[in-house]
């Protein structure tokens, strides 16, 4: 921050000198002085000042800083073993724009980084004739393989209930590949008119359709699978604030993944409606 001093300089009276003004004649020795003395460079004065303020502003030895401190907390939520994968092959016949897109993908990685979840999104635009498609989007799908629609409306009243949700989830054994997520965009867009954020709340309808892939239909009473978002749900989402899946929510969505892609997990009774016979 620059220090305004206007007109200040600095010097030193010698006690040995007379005072200007005293009444009588300097001596030659006092005149010369006067004559060769020079206030104290303004530059040198400043950047010792700063120097200080700098010293008392860094923490002690040993101490993070305020920065370090919040950077650690962030780390510390979303450093998780990845090893489960999902893979969500996107189908955006609502034909929202890229960017907004990858802001809502996003925000839905971020959701399942923290529970220990690495989604790979797969852009299948619909717009380009099949010959055209992405390979990738053509291969052969799995259990760990989920097809996510984001519907305009005249799509997603062909599959909306009375009840207007933001989606729709297929009930799908956990052997079963390419199980269907669907968003109802046009929903999701009347939020945004109501000053939500459409971009995060998007990203949230992602997540909790995916939970309900591989939780199964039922909701919570609070957090992401909750029935129906409170105003304070939303507003918590469009701000950035978290909102978590409830306590025994991540490591069951966790163990499901694993389940998908093959691997060993221990027994979960809570999977038994989900199981293929």
């Amino acid at each position: 921050m620059p220090f305004d001093l206007p007109g200040c300089s600095f010097s030193t009276w010698s006690s040995a000198s007379p005072h200007p003004g005293a009444g009588h004649e300097p001596s030659a020795t006092a005149r010369i002085a006067k004559l060769t003395r020079k206030p104290l460079p303004l530059i040198p004065v400043l950047a010792a000042i700063l120097s200080i303020s700098s010293a008392l502003a860094r923490p002690a030895p040993g101490s993070p800083s305020p920065l370090a401190e919040r950077e650690a907390t962030t780390v510390s939520r979303t450093a998780r073993k990845l090893d489960a994968t999902l893979i969500l092959r996107v189908y955006n016949y609502a034909r929202l724009d890229p960017v907004s897109l990858a802001l809502s993908e996003k925000v839905a990685s971020a959701i399942f980084a923290n529970v220990g979840i690495e989604v790979v999104w797969m852009d299948c635009s619909v717009p380009r004739p099949p010959s055209r498609a992405f390979p990738a989007c053509q291969s052969r799908m799995g259990p760990a393989d989920l097809v996510l629609r984001i519907l305009p409306h005249q799509m997603a009243i062909k599959l909306a209930t009375r009840d207007e949700p933001l989606g729709s989830a297929q009930t799908c054994t956990e052997s079963e590949p390419a199980c269907e997520v669907n968003v109802f965009y046009q929903r999701v867009d009347k939020l945004a008119t109501q000053g939500y954020r459409a971009d995060r709340v998007l990203g949230y309808v992602i997540a909790h359709e995916v939970a309900h892939v591989l939780l199964g239909p039922g909701h919570s009473e609070e957090g992401i699978l909750r029935g129906e978002w409170t105003r304070n749900d939303l507003e918590r989402i469009s701000w950035g604030m978290v909102l978590d899946f409830t306590k025994d929510q991540p490591s069951q969505l966790r163990k499901a993944v694993l389940r998908r892609i093959g691997q060993s997990v221990p027994d979960d009774p809570t999977r038994a409606n989900l199981v293929a016979p």
